[in-house]
């Protein structure tokens, strides 16, 4: 190799590990910073958040002074392994001004190390870390006391890889059961509604044990009674096909070591009948996201590849009432569906259009009493 060919090669290794170790991978960016007006900056941090974690949706507050503070040089990207549905539902109704990411798989949460929220990660444009801790213990002079260290600086679309990440198999811990991890989550908000990923390796449940448990049951939320002193937070993971995802209660009950009575009440409910069902194939929406199965708005729910069992789960907890159907429907086959919510009529002709008769009545409906067995 002569000298010239020899310089070439040496500058294009430097410019691939550049390319390589200046990135940080998110999924998708569903909002741009309204405050940086740089798109080249010397800093990056990354705020590692949910919207869950009230914590976070504080040290949002003070991440937007300091990125209105500093609007050059560097940027903020709050990132969150949620769905996109979440966390498009808490921007609109939050104005956060900042850059804010998603991480289907929580990939870059596990790169990082991130366990515990909030946490904060400044990198600079060669993607070094240059500190990590609460992004509260962040203050101005350290932004500055790297801002004079760190002169170089890279385009945030370069910075900011966006991709799907290939999902590596998970070494889950067992707690003497197949296939499935549970951790307890701290500082957790029960504002929203259960955090559901899934993807060719796993199915990972985020929230309440009440509203995982009515996931389970795919009933309404309020059909499973769990005690003040019971229902904490959780989130689990279940190997995709394992025993354990296959019967997700019994796992859940196994593990937490917990009981359940089933009771009537008798109240409104939403009578389901099939006539000549006409479900939708899978052809009429193909989203391809990693996670997103639903899109919700004010007046309808779309979704893509979804069984009509789960379909009636999300209307339930839409609507806030009981679902019963006359005879349980035990196929599993995915279809698309477009069901008007908000309005009765609208969604009593939606329903038809499927083969299915819907109708308000007064009758009694189950409910589950959740308890800790006695050690």
């Amino acid at each position: 190799m002569n000298l010239m060919a020899s310089k070439y090669f040496v500058f294009f290794f430097f410019f691939s590990l550049h390319s390589v170790f200046g990135q940080v991978k998110v999924s998708q960016i569903i909002n741009e910073s309204q405050l940086a007006k740089s798109t080249e900056n010397a800093l990056y941090f990354v705020d590692f958040w949910a919207t869950w974690c009230n914590p976070c949706i504080h040290v949002s507050k003070y991440l937007e002074t300091l990125q209105s503070q500093y609007p050059n040089n560097f940027y903020v990207l709050s990132l969150s392994q949620e769905s996109p549905e979440v966390v498009t539902k808490f921007l609109n109704k939050h104005n956060l001004k900042l850059a804010v990411g998603i991480d289907f798989d929580g990939e870059t949460f596990k790169k990082y190390n991130i366990y515990s929220l909030p946490q904060g990660v400044l990198f600079n444009s060669n993607g070094i870390k240059l500190w990590e801790g609460h992004p509260a213990d962040f203050k101005k002079q350290h932004l500055e006391d790297f801002l004079k260290k760190n002169k170089s600086v890279t385009n945030v679309h370069s910075f900011f890889k966006t991709e799907a990440y290939a999902v590596a198999p998970s070494n889950l811990a067992a707690l003497d059961l197949d296939d499935f991890e549970c951790h307890v989550i701290e500082n957790f908000s029960d504002f929203e509604t259960i955090q559901i990923i899934e993807n060719d390796s796993y199915i990972e449940l985020s929230g309440s044990l009440q509203k995982i448990l009515s996931y389970v049951y795919g009933v309404y939320y309020k059909q499973v009674n769990v005690s003040e002193n019971d229902n904490k937070s959780y989130k689990m993971r279940f190997t995709r096909g394992s025993r354990a995802s296959k019967n997700m209660k019994r796992t859940i009950f196994k593990a937490l070591k917990l009981s359940a009575k089933q009771e009537e009440l008798k109240g409104d409910v939403l009578t389901i009948v099939f006539n000549n069902a006409n479900f939708w194939d899978t052809s009429q929406f193909n989203w391809e996201g990693n996670n997103q199965k639903f899109l919700i708005g004010d007046t309808e729910i779309q979704a893509d590849n979804v069984s009509f069992n789960d379909m009636l789960y999300k209307v339930s907890n839409l609507i806030e009432k009981p679902i019963l159907v006359n005879d349980k429907y035990e196929d599993d086959t995915l279809h698309d569906w477009q069901i008007h919510y908000k309005y009765y009529e609208l969604m009593v002709s939606n329903f038809q259009d499927y083969g299915v008769q819907v109708s308000n009545k007064n009758m009694n409906y189950p409910v589950y009493s959740i308890t800790k067995k006695a050690p």
